[in-house]
Formats: structure tokens, C-alpha cells, sequence
């Protein structure tokens, strides 16, 4: 015959079984857990309840976040603001905190990052991407190559191009790296201007190049359809301008650096 504790044990048992099999076997483990710490064995049920739920919040949340990281595919995936080195980028800290408190995707603001190559602004942009995936926001990295390429190899399935273009819109935050870094054609502008349009009003996006905005309206192959897209992006947007320091080139220089002091070369 089965003592009190034992049938008791056995009811749990049971129950964390049901649980893992429903898909909430975190609960269970938690539940697991407390019972194993015999310093909360004085606390009341209303304060265990809210401490498993506490626990369960968080262990969801997190699991939550590393999945939109997964999923964003940020090329910078560790990318954080304690390793960004605002000084050496020529950034105001405080601005660059504010902006990573992510108020401007409330407003649906887009962010334009510019400067010369080996300024910091992929990292930058996958800094911000980060601390979006932190504040539960679907966010995805892209290269604008990519987004030209997919567009080329799919140029006769106007189902699949359209698919794509909505799929990119759907994102809290996208971010457009090597933005306008080659030129586009017509069709590609066209794709441009739809994708910018759907996201309008509802979404930001971060774009990431090389080139001024005053160069922006040639790179698009000029004429109504790229003033349409500068309109829908300049006057909604804000602008962080990188310096000329090559940062690449700097922590190239700070790892070889290092790499010779620890082999003693």
C-alpha cells in the first residue's frame, strides 16, 4: 500500500508526464525543480504558484528571444552595445542607446546608416538588430545582392516574386545591408518601391551602404519610380553617418597583435 508521499509523488509523476507530453514540459521541470529545494518548502502555495509562473515567464521569453536571433540572421549574431566602440566610429553613445531602446519602431522610423566600407556599419546595424530580438520583435538581416538575386532567378514566377516581397514586409524590423551598393534595374526598382510601400507606415527598416542619400535617386535608376522611393523612405528616416575609420582594419590589426604577443613571435 502506498504511504501519503508516495501516492503523492506518484500523482506528480504522472502530471509532469501529461505535461511534457501537452508541449509544456518547461513547467514540469520547474515544478521539478522547486520540489527539489527544500529551502522554499516553507513558502505559502499562493508564492510557490507565482514563482513557478515567474520562472515559466522567463525561461519562455528567453527561449522566445534566441529564436527571433536564430531567425533574424544577422551576420554580427553576437553583435552587442557593450562591444560597440562608439568613439572610435565617431557615434554619439547616448543617441546610439537611445535609438537601441527601439521607440522608432513604434513610429514605424526608419534608420539609414551610411559611410565608406570598413566603418563599423554592418556591426552597427547588427547591434540594433539584437537589441530588437530582445524586445520580442521579429527582425531579419539580408544582403541587397541577395534580394536582387532571388528577384533574377524568379523573374518569371511573378507568384514567387510577390510571395518574397510580402514575406520581407512582414518584418518588424529588416535590415538592407549594402543598400544601393550596385546599381539597379527597372523591375528591380519596381520591387523596391512595392516592398518600401507595403512596409510604410508599419514597419522599419535599417539600410546599410556605402553611398550618400544624394546619390540615392541615380542608383535607382532615376525618374518617378526612385523619387517615390526616396519619398516613402527620407522623409519618415534617420540618419547615422559613420566616420572614415577603418574598423576592420583596426581589429584585424588588435587580433594579429595578439595573436603574435601569445605565440611569442
Amino acid at each position: 500500500m502506498l504511504t501519503t508521499t508516495e501516492g503523492r509523488n506518484e500523482m506528480n509523476n504522472s502530471i509532469k508526464k501529461q505535461l511534457t507530453s501537452l508541449g509544456v514540459g518547461d513547467l514540469a521541470n520547474i515544478i521539478e525543480s522547486l520540489e527539489r529545494d527544500l529551502s522554499l518548502s516553507d513558502l505559502s502555495y499562493d508564492e510557490k504558484i507565482n514563482m513557478i509562473l515567474n520562472e515559466l515567464i522567463t525561461q519562455r521569453k528567453n527561449a522566445l528571444i534566441e529564436r527571433l536571433k536564430k531567425n533574424a540572421e544577422l551576420k554580427y549574431p553576437s553583435a552587442s552595445l557593450a562591444s560597440l566602440d562608439c568613439e572610435s566610429r565617431g557615434l554619439n553613445d547616448d543617441k546610439i542607446r537611445n535609438i537601441a531602446m527601439m521607440t522608432f519602431i513604434d513610429d514605424a522610423t526608419n534608420i539609414i546608416i551610411t559611410g565608406p566600407t570598413g566603418a563599423g556599419k554592418t556591426y552597427l546595424a547588427c547591434v540594433l538588430g539584437n537589441e530588437s530580438c530582445k524586445h520580442m520583435l521579429r527582425t531579419h538581416y539580408i544582403r541587397m545582392p541577395d534580394i536582387i538575386r532571388h528577384i533574377q532567378s524568379h523573374k518569371d514566377n511573378l507568384k514567387e516574386v510577390v510571395r518574397y516581397r510580402k514575406r520581407l514586409g512582414n518584418y518588424k524590423l529588416l535590415i538592407i545591408d549594402e543598400w544601393l551598393n550596385y546599381k539597379v534595374n527597372e523591375k528591380e526598382s519596381k520591387f523596391l518601391y512595392e516592398l518600401i510601400e507595403q512596409r510604410g507606415g508599419t514597419n522599419s527598416t535599417i539600410f546599410v551602404g556605402q553611398y550618400a542619400i544624394s546619390d540615392w535617386h541615380e542608383r535607382l535608376g532615376g525618374g518617378t519610380v526612385a523619387e517615390s522611393i526616396l519619398d516613402r523612405i527620407i522623409h519618415n528616416s534617420y540618419e547615422i553617418p559613420t566616420n572614415d575609420m577603418n574598423m576592420r582594419e583596426i581589429y584585424d590589426g588588435k587580433k594579429v597583435k595578439k595573436f603574435i604577443e601569445e605565440n611569442d613571435l
